[in-house]
């Protein structure tokens, strides 16, 4: 019986949004069309962020093969 609660809430739940983004469309396309300019740029700082990250680890690396190859080649 509690399962049926809770899908029944969570359908009351979403007629209730659906009706308010009905009557408030012009507010939330406003609020929409705000929002995802920064969730774009988000997802563009953490992608740099990303990108930077792997690129230090690979000149870390590649450092680290030629301090390798150097030593070998003196011996």
């Amino acid at each position: 019986m509690r399962g049926f609660r809770e899908i029944s809430f969570g359908f009351i739940l979403a007629a209730l949004g659906l009706v308010g983004i009905w009557y408030l469309l012009d507010e939330v396309l406003a609020v929409l069309l705000g929002v995802i300019p920064l969730v774009v740029l988000f997802f563009g700082a953490l992608f740099v962020m990303i990108g930077v990250s792997s690129m230090r680890m690979r000149s870390e690396e590649t450092e680290g093969w030629r301090a390798e190859n150097g030593n070998e080649g003196s011996e």
